[in-house]
């Protein structure tokens, strides 16, 4: 997985998600950019939010509604953490049941 499109767009899908790149953004603008996209109701996949920090104050507010969050595994080797090669994190969401 590439950590930003080409086209250095905001937003792009892949063939299992949709993602934000919100890696300038801190809460609440980040929180507020990703509840946005779920609350239009167009996600019919995966969302992957590329951040700079991880949002905590976000949590409570995918769960009221009904989404789940993980962590991306990044693939550049060592570390043993969820940094991506650009020192972005990648946070996965999925509303619960969905595939």
């Amino acid at each position: 997985m590439t950590c930003e499109p080409a086209d250095k767009a905001r937003m792009w899908r892949t063939a299992d998600a949709v993602h934000l790149d919100l890696r300038d953004l801190a809460s609440p603008e980040l929180d507020a950019a990703i509840l946005d996209a779920i609350d239009m109701g167009t996600i019919d996949c995966a969302l992957i939010a590329h951040v700079d920090s991880e949002p905590i104050t976000l949590y409570p507010e995918l769960e009221d509604r009904g989404w789940s969050h993980e962590f991306v595994e990044h693939h550049h080797g060592g570390g043993g953490d969820d940094r991506h090669c650009d020192g972005s994190l990648q946070i996965r969401m999925a509303r619960w049941g969905a595939a």
